[in-house]
């Protein structure tokens, strides 16, 4: 009987390490990049959702690029959003309520302000409607 076989790391599996080719790192680095680029449109655009943009390059860049992804968790402006997601599993109920209103006060400038046609006025209540239902069921940050 060889030492070998009696010690504990003979037993124990090795951990399974990912090889990402550098094709693949390529293309969740640039997957990664529009996202975050439309996390950013979502931040100054009422109709364009941030949230999910954000967690989609979060999750991209953890799997290409741990240190982009370390410098965007601690980001002025997404870095407390991404760590509510990642630490604590939701996003803050204040959040959600000023996304609701943000959303809600430029849909109503919007028709109160602009000359926009019948067909428009339904297609933006459509798709604020989506945005809505996908902001209000975004689970909340736990305590």
């Amino acid at each position: 009987m060889s030492n070998e076989s009696l010690s504990p790391q003979a037993s124990e599996p090795k951990p399974r390490e990912e090889n990402r080719g550098g094709f693949s790192r390529l293309l969740m680095g640039l997957g990664a990049a529009v996202c975050l680029l439309l996390a950013v449109l979502g931040f100054v655009l009422p109709l364009l959702p941030c949230t999910p943009f954000l967690l989609l390059a979060s999750f991209l860049l953890v799997r290409c690029s741990p240190e982009m992804h370390r410098r965007l968790r601690e980001s002025r402006y997404f870095g407390r959003i991404l760590a509510d997601w990642e630490d604590r599993g939701g996003i803050r109920p204040r959040d959600k309520v000023r996304a609701i209103l943000v959303i809600v006060s430029s849909v109503v400038l919007t028709f109160w302000l602009g000359n926009v046609s019948a067909w428009m006025r339904a297609a933006l209540i459509v798709l604020v409607a989506v945005g809505l239902f996908v902001i209000i069921r975004l689970p909340e940050a736990r305590a």
